[in-house]
């Protein structure tokens, strides 16, 4: 083990299957059952005692061989073959649009990173010159577009992807850290760019096997040239240097951020290969918009809100291989019945069918603002999550891994309630609702505590030396607490409505769990017994919430709300945002533990001894 770097282990796709991956070294799935390998695993990433602190020297070559390590994981993607082989237009195609999406949010998920500071620091000047850099830089992406026939206007209402929205704000959330967190983070993406001749290789390899245009590959290929007369990659370097020393702790939590953006990267590369983008982007020469343009960008308007299969449709594929299916799903999504066809105007046409798919399915706003509509509107975004092929997988086909993993990120998330609440009580000027939220929060601060203690005690001595609270959130968990953190800060009245929303899912009323819940436990228990005693903190949970009237009191701040303030089209927008990553976060935990125990063992994280 001494060969290793030190490094977390991945869970990458080899030959249609998918291997562990430690450093360079390739192992099946099944190892992770092997005695001692959590052990061996551990042994090389941690840190030392919590109260230390590491030179900068030493923090420069963990990040350095952290980053070795990850884009070894990112690259050994099968699609980056199929890019040289020609056989993944559709995915090139997707690549195009979701990073011209994923710059043009720059400012939006950088500038966090330079607010919290008590003072204007080398640091956060570093930062500060990082985001004024890379404000414009979706514009090289756009050019590109537009050389291949994509009307801009077009292109910029596009709805990004929902895992580009996550990576968004996976990239906001970590920021916000610390401006040395948000440079150590960003500097993964930026060191890509690192080996110029291979970068350029990639380009010219795209033009002359006839993938590309040589116009449209100029215009993105400027976006590297400026990076790197930028030095972008040498930032993360210079932040390590102004910081001189970094706490072990701390060290510790930006290194593991650090994976969760990797793990991020390649959820997303996934979707370029699996979804719709690259549809979008096929027939957008022959589309004109015929709504009024959007005026919030797509990583913070969530409107519409659609059933949980759309948004599979969108990452994963649409069941049906039918190419007018497909299309349809692309345009509804993407622009949620707003664009013609220019050369047709029947029925029968993808844009035709998509706002038909979008008027009779998609979960838009009225505009009213009582009490009883804004109810009716929230409950009517539960489809994002109730159809999910998580819950037919959770009592068909249940496994001891992936009810574990299940319970791990509900653990962060129900922990995470101190942040987001938190973060509203300070931004809401109410004191009536303020005080709502505080008794809320006050009802469940030690609700995280109840699912550490449960899964714990229900797993023994399974697992020893990776404790519950010590693995790594998935990156879709992260994105999605760190969504609503960052809500209650730029919009109170958004969090109250995405707060109703998280209520509501579990109770319609008075002090009765909803017959579905414990339906949903039953026959999950019928399948696998044994993951009853797992699954009791969940349940527990459930009854706690019922029992102090969650659903009741949601319905009385929803009434403070409309009684007392004027609700924006703005707030709707901000707090719909939220079923869609709460769809993300059940698509992580579907996506990553259904790889068995390895998906387990592979949330080890860098640690630091107390």
């Amino acid at each position: 083990m001494s060969k290793l770097r030190r490094t977390v282990p991945f869970i990458t796709p080899k030959d249609q299957g998918h291997v562990l991956l430690l450093d360079a070294a390739e192992m099946p799935l099944e190892a992770a059952e092997a005695p001692g390998l959590l052990d061996a695993v551990r042994r090389p990433i941690g840190l030392g005692p919590a109260d230390s602190c590491l030179s900068a020297d030493l923090v420069e070559q963990l990040v350095e061989a952290q980053y070795e390590a990850c884009l070894e994981y990112i690259y050994g993607h099968p699609v980056w073959r199929e890019f040289r082989e020609g056989t993944a237009r559709e995915a090139l195609y997707a690549y195009l649009l979701e990073s011209r999406h994923y710059l043009a949010a720059a400012p939006f998920r950088m500038a966090s990173g330079i607010t919290d500071a008590l003072r204007p620091s080398k640091l956060v000047g570093l930062q500060a010159h990082h985001v004024v850099e890379e404000a414009d830089h979706d514009v090289y992406f756009e050019n590109g577009l537009a050389a291949m026939g994509s009307p801009r206007e077009l292109v910029r209402q596009a709805r990004p992807s929902p895992v580009t929205v996550e990576w968004i704000h996976l990239m906001r959330t970590v920021a916000a850290l610390s401006p040395l967190a948000a440079a150590i983070c960003s500097g993964l993406l930026e060191s890509t760019a690192g080996d110029r001749d291979a970068v350029s290789g990639w380009h010219t390899m795209l033009v002359d096997s006839k993938q590309l245009a040589q116009d449209v590959v100029q215009a993105i290929y400027e976006h590297v040239e400026t990076d790197l007369g930028l030095g972008h990659g040498s930032n993360w370097r210079e932040a390590i240097r102004a910081a001189k020393v970094v706490p072990a702790e701390d060290l510790a939590d930006w290194l593991n951020a650090t994976t969760l953006v990797a793990e991020m990267i390649m959820r997303w590369v996934n979707s370029l290969a699996s979804g719709l983008s690259g549809e979008v982007v096929t027939q957008l020469p022959n589309l004109e918009l015929q709504s009024s343009p959007r005026t919030l960008g797509g990583e913070a308007d969530g409107l519409p809100v659609w059933p949980a299969e759309v948004y599979d449709s969108f990452v994963h594929g649409p069941r049906s291989t039918n190419p007018l299916v497909r299309r349809s799903l692309a345009l509804a999504y993407g622009f949620a019945g707003g664009v013609g066809d220019r050369t047709r105007s029947d029925s029968k046409t993808a844009a035709a069918m998509a706002g038909t798919l979008t008027a009779s399915t998609a979960r838009g706003w009225n505009g009213e603002t009582t009490q009883a509509d804004l109810e009716k509107l929230i409950e009517s975004w539960m489809t994002a999550i109730d159809g999910h092929r998580l819950w037919q997988r959770l009592v068909e086909e249940p496994t001891l891994p992936l009810v574990h993993g299940w319970m791990v990120e509900n653990y962060h998330y129900v922990a995470g309630i101190w942040q987001h609440t938190g973060a509203a009580v300070s931004a809401c000027p109410d004191t009536a609702i303020r005080a709502e939220l505080v008794k809320h929060l006050i009802e469940e601060f030690n609700h995280g505590k109840m699912f550490l203690r449960g899964i714990e005690r229900a797993r023994g001595s399974r697992y020893q030396g990776l404790s519950t609270d010590q693995m790594r959130p998935l990156p879709t968990t992260a994105a999605f607490v760190g969504t609503l953190r960052e809500l209650g800060q730029r919009d109170w009245k958004a969090y109250v409505l995405a707060l109703a929303f998280l209520q509501l899912t579990l109770s319609t009323a008075g002090k009765e769990i909803h017959s579905r819940h414990e339906g949903f436990y039953r026959a999950l228990f019928d399948r696998l017994p044994e993951s009853e005693p797992l699954v009791s903190a969940m349940r527990r949970h459930d009854a706690e919430d019922t029992k102090l009237g969650h659903g009741d009191d949601t319905r009385a701040l929803l009434q403070l709300l409309c009684e007392r303030h004027d609700i924006s089209s703005d707030s709707i927008a901000g707090a719909a945002l939220i079923p869609q990553l709460a769809w993300s976060f059940l698509d992580g935990i579907l996506e990553h533990y259904r790889h068995g125990e390895a998906a387990v063992l592979q949330r080890v994280g860098w640690h630091v001894t107390q």
